[in-house]
Parts: C-alpha cells; sequence; structure tokens
C-alpha cells in the first residue's frame, strides 16, 4: 500500500491466499489516509474476488464503495443463476 502498487497484487493471489489478502485489503482500508487510498485498496479486492470467481464477495466490497458500476459489472459478470438470485437478495437487503 505504501508503494502504491496495489494494482499489481492480483497477480500474485491464488486459491489458497486471495481470501486472506482481500480482509486485510478491506480492513486497511478504513484505516486510509484518503479517500483515494481506500478505493484503490476496495477496487483491488474487488478485482481479486472478480479473478477469482467469488461474485458475492466482489459485490459485498462494490457495495461498500457505493459504485453502481462496479455493482453492475459483477451482477454481468456472474453467470450462475443460484449466485445471481443470491446477490439479488444481497442488493435488495
Amino acid at each position: 500500500m505504501e508503494t502504491e502498487r496495489l494494482g499489481k497484487l492480483n497477480d500474485f493471489c491464488n486459491e489458497r491466499n486471495y481470501a486472506r489478502v482481500c480482509r486485510y485489503l478491506c480492513t486497511c482500508s478504513q484505516y486510509a489516509a484518503d479517500t483515494e487510498e481506500m478505493r484503490q485498496s476496495y477496487k483491488t479486492a474487488f478485482d481479486i474476488y472478480k479473478t477469482q470467481n467469488k461474485f458475492c464477495e466482489a459485490l459485498q466490497v462494490a457495495q461498500k464503495m457505493n459504485d453502481l458500476d462496479l455493482i453492475k459489472e459483477i451482477m454481468e459478470a456472474c453467470k450462475d443463476p443460484i449466485e445471481l438470485k443470491q446477490m439479488a437478495f444481497m442488493l435488495g437487503r
């Protein structure tokens, strides 16, 4: 985060470590110095979740960011009808 290279973090995440990395990013974003740094850490977590096909988790991050474009993007990326219904319930709540 201090080197401002969070975008490269996605290349080093796999199915074994992505959850830990994303939890760390979301937790650290609450202590960010400014809104841009917070947004960057949330966006990186969103991208990692999307890459790992964890659409519900990516939706939660998009909702925290209050970014309708990312919400639309993740809803369109998901192809599983059951997971789409779950995400619709998340949005409705």
